[in-house]
């Protein structure tokens, strides 16, 4: 009879990991960045304070690796429901109802608003986090500029600042929900149903009054 073979070092590192960034995420829900202490999120997954350092440099390198798994997680979900096989409308509905679901499902709102909050006291940690921020808008314009191929018509303005402005309502909405929880969820959905309908004017030959024209992005 074989011996069953037990986790590889890696494995046993992995795991390790995973448990310490779930014990951070919950510590920081609760006590946040600054109350939080490196010695308190060891114990918490069940292990030394050594393991921490084994896997992380410090609280903050933890928790910009949690944002660049969020990031990832998030970004393939977008690529996979834009396919471009259904009507867009449909689609960009469907993106943002997830989106704002899983996002609201967990811990990741408070999260995320408590590290922005410790960015703008931090200047070397707002780096990082704006440079991570950067990254995601960056990829999410490919994954937009793929989508919109199928259009019969150019977007009115450059993909680049759709994203930031669908990226900023979403951040908003996020926000409001943490104020108060029993916001509908299908606001953000039609918020961005909206959107993309004044966007489809546009690129029809609508324009929107000068008093409320404002410039784009690039054009700062």
């Amino acid at each position: 009879m074989r011996r069953r073979r037990g986790p590889s070092r890696a494995e046993k590192q992995e795991q390790t990991r995973g448990a310490l960034l779930r014990a951070a995420s919950k510590l920081f829900c609760k006590r946040g960045l600054e109350g939080t202490s490196i010695d308190e999120v060891a114990e918490a997954a069940g292990y030394t304070k050594g393991a921490f350092y084994a896997n992380f440099k410090s609280k903050e390198e933890l928790f910009l690796v949690m944002l660049d798994e969020r990031f990832a997680k998030e970004l393939e979900r977008i690529d996979r429901t834009l396919s471009g096989t259904d009507d867009p409308e449909t689609e960009a509905r469907l993106a943002a109802a997830e989106f704002i679901h899983f996002a609201s499902d967990d811990d990741w709102p408070r999260l995320y608003f408590q590290f922005a909050a410790h960015a703008a006291r931090n200047e070397e940690f707002r780096q990082e986090l704006a440079t991570r921020q950067q990254a995601m808008g960056e990829r999410l314009v490919e994954v937009y500029e793929r989508w919109t191929k199928q259009f019969e018509i150019d977007p009115p303005l450059p993909i680049a600042d759709i994203a930031a402005m669908t990226y900023f309502m979403a951040d908003g909405f996020l926000v409001d929900r943490l104020i108060e929880p029993g916001l509908d969820e299908e606001l953000y959905p039609t918020m961005l149903s909206v959107f993309l309908c004044g966007l489809s004017a546009m690129a029809s030959g609508w324009e929107p009054a000068a008093e409320f024209a404002a410039p784009t992005r690039s054009a700062r």
